[in-house]
Formats: C-alpha cells, sequence, structure tokens
C-alpha cells in the first residue's frame, strides 16, 4: 500500500470514556511521508515527556480539533491504517472523528502476514526488531513515525481491511460460526478469556470461541493464550500484562473471526498467505549456542516455552534456565524492554546478553 494515512492516538486508559488526547497522522503518498500533523492541547508542558498523554488536555470532543482531523481525512481520503487499528477506530469513531464506514486496516495483522515467526508484534519490539532508529516514547507524533518507519521495513503485502459489525448483525455472525463448526482454526487449541462490559453478549462470544476449536476459562494465568477486553477491563488486564499474555479488543475479536468466515455465503474463505497456515519454521542454527546453557527468566511466561523448545531442538544447546539468579550461564535472552538486576549481575560477571528482537533476527536469517 503505497498511499495511506498513519494514525496513532494516547488515551489514558482502555475505555473510551477516559478520552482522546493526542492524534497524530502522518499522509503517506508513494512511500513518501507528505504531511504531518499532530492535533493536542498542552496543559503541562513539564508532564509530556512521560507520554501515554500525560500533559494534554482531553480533546475528544473539542470541535476544532475534530474538524482538523476530518479535514486531513476529507483531503486526501487515503486508508487509514493504525498499530491495532481497532483500539484507535473504536475511540474516534464514539466522539465522531471517523465515520464508522471509513477504510481501516490493521499493521499489526499485515505485519503477521509478511512475519509469521516473530515472539511479538508490539510496535516496540517490532522497531528493536527492523533495527528502527527513531525512538518509540508512547507520544503520538514520535510512535507514528515509528510505524512509518517499520511498515517501510517490514514491507507487508497483504493488507486486509477491518471488518466492521453492528451489535444487530453480530447474530449472523454466530449463526455463520455455528454452520462451519469444526472448519475454523482460528483459534485453534488457544485459551480465552473475556473480561469488561461489551455491546457484543459474551455467552455469544463464548460459543464463537467453542465452534473456533478453542476453550474459554474465567481468570488469566500462565496458560491463557489471549484475553478479549470490553470496557472497564479491570485487574485481568493487569494480570494479562503481568504475565505478556496477548491483549486485544472485541473489536478485534469480531474482526478476526469475520475474516476466516465469508458472511454472505457461510463458507470458510482461506488467506493462503496468512499466519494461521503457515508451514513449520525453518530456523537459521546459531553454532555459538551449541552445548551452551541459556537464561530466559527475564522473558514473558507464555514466550519462554516457545523459546524454549527452539533452544533445545533447534539449537542444541545444553541448558535452559528460567531462574531470576541464574546468571551462572553463558548467555542471558531478555525482553527488550525493562531494567533488570540480572542483566546488571551478567555485567559484572562479563556474561553475555541478547534481547529477544536481536536473537529473533537471528534465527530468521
Amino acid at each position: 500500500m503505497k498511499n495511506m494515512i498513519l494514525l496513532d492516538i494516547e488515551t489514558l486508559d482502555f475505555d473510551v470514556e477516559s478520552g482522546i488526547y493526542e492524534v497524530a497522522l502522518l499522509v503517506v503518498e508513494n512511500n513518501k511521508i507528505i504531511e504531518s500533523i499532530h492535533i493536542a492541547e498542552v496543559e503541562d508542558e513539564s508532564l509530556i515527556h512521560l507520554g501515554m498523554g500525560n500533559g494534554y488536555s482531553d480533546i475528544s470532543e473539542d470541535p476544532k480539533k475534530i474538524e482538523q482531523f476530518r479535514s486531513v481525512i476529507d483531503t486526501y481520503n487515503y486508508p487509514v491504517i493504525a498499530h491495532n487499528v481497532a483500539f484507535d477506530r473504536k475511540f474516534l469513531v464514539h466522539y465522531g472523528w471517523l465515520n464508522e464506514d471509513y477504510e481501516c486496516y490493521d499493521s499489526i495483522r499485515a505485519i503477521k502476514y509478511s512475519n509469521p515467526y516473530l515472539f511479538s508484534y508490539s510496535l516496540g519490539y517490532l522497531a528493536n526488531f527492523f533495527n528502527v532508529e527513531t525512538e518509540l516514547s508512547h507520544i503520538a507524533l514520535d510512535d507514528v513515525k515509528v510505524l512509518y518507519e517499520v511498515i517501510m521495513k517490514a514491507n507487508p503485502t497483504n493488507w486486509v481491511p477491518l471488518y466492521k459489525i453492528s451489535p444487530r448483525k453480530f447474530k449472523q455472525l454466530v449463526e455463520t460460526t455455528v454452520s462451519v463448526e469444526g472448519q475454523s482454526s482460528i483459534f485453534e487449541n488457544k485459551t480465552i478469556v473475556f473480561t469488561g462490559a461489551s455491546q457484543f453478549p459474551r455467552a455469544l462470544m463464548k460459543e464463537i470461541v467453542s465452534k473456533c476449536s478453542a476453550k474459554v476459562t474465567s481468570s488469566v494465568s500462565p496458560k491463557t493464550d489471549l484475553l478479549i477486553c470490553g470496557e472497564n477491563p479491570g485487574s485481568k488486564l493487569v494480570k494479562a500484562r503481568e504475565l505478556g499474555v496477548e491483549v486485544e479488543t472485541d473489536e478485534w475479536f469480531i474482526d478476526a473471526v469475520s475474516k476466516e468466515l465469508d458472511l454472505d455465503t457461510a463458507t470458510m474463505t482461506h488467506h493462503k498467505t496468512g499466519f494461521k497456515e503457515e508451514t513449520k519454521p525453518q530456523f537459521t542454527i546459531v553454532p555459538e549456542l551449541n552445548g551452551k546453557s541459556v537464561n530466559i527468566a527475564l522473558l514473558p511466561i507464555k514466550i519462554q516455552s516457545k523459546l524454549e523448545d527452539i533452544l533445545i531442538n533447534n539449537m542444541n544447546v545444553s541448558k535452559v534456565n528460567k531462574s531470576s539468579n541464574g546468571y551462572k550461564v553463558d548467555l542471558i535472552i531478555h525482553a527488550d524492554n525493562g531494567e533488570y538486576v540480572l542483566l546488571e549481575k551478567a555485567k559484572e560477571l562479563e556474561v553475555d546478553t541478547m534481547p529477544l528482537s536481536k536473537f529473533n533476527q537471528m534465527i530468521l536469517n
């Protein structure tokens, strides 16, 4: 996609009631940025460096700001792209910034299609994986520039528009899912938890999950694969973030299911280039790891299990250590973000360390 409007917003919370504090737009033509727009109202400049909308006023219902946004959208009329666009779109549609039927695309989905074997698809992780120099700051204009660089380097070619469904038509989605029970693999063998208030009946969403070869549990644990959030997600969201569980919105869930089902004909629509039909990855062997011991304690639990399998079965390491005190090893692979005591100890002992994104690069080369 050569012509697009890249978008990032900053909010104070997961719920639309928390408001919009920053909106950043990059207008891209023929893969070149032709216009950069930052829509915000400074309230306390000393707090802006904290990111996440801090230091700015709530502009959710500011008519001048909305008019400024819509002027850009109307002038170019290019598709809107954001990282987890269902989240951004939810806020923008709710407050009247964006029309319900405006064409939107999710960069996460597109990058997954072209790069199916990454350990994470967070914007920060992708920036590190693709060696983007611009720093991710959680300030809207900075982050949308990072997104632009990631897209240019990832070069995704399979863009699927966001599917939109009204609660009134939601029953049709459920009925379609039931009619193809056992054929859908989108959530196969996954454990899913729902939380927060939703405009879509939770009982029917859980029914969809069961027909898609997955199971629903009531609480978040290390075995949880996916947390689907509505409004006011509460402690389950906090727990999921602590455990490194993938977190998505209700809108994302509906979009993901509908992409696999043709609602008009009730037949399956497969994306041959999609990550859910991937073949087994061929990892590049790293000879330097042969017979070595590796510590992976500084990674989310969900990633630890995947990485342990690769290290033992593909890299032939002698031992995988998961202890936070396990510094007597040859290498420590750690999460890209965060400061850890274990890494400080490793530095003192001259133990090699490597962020997960760099290891991901090595085994995919």
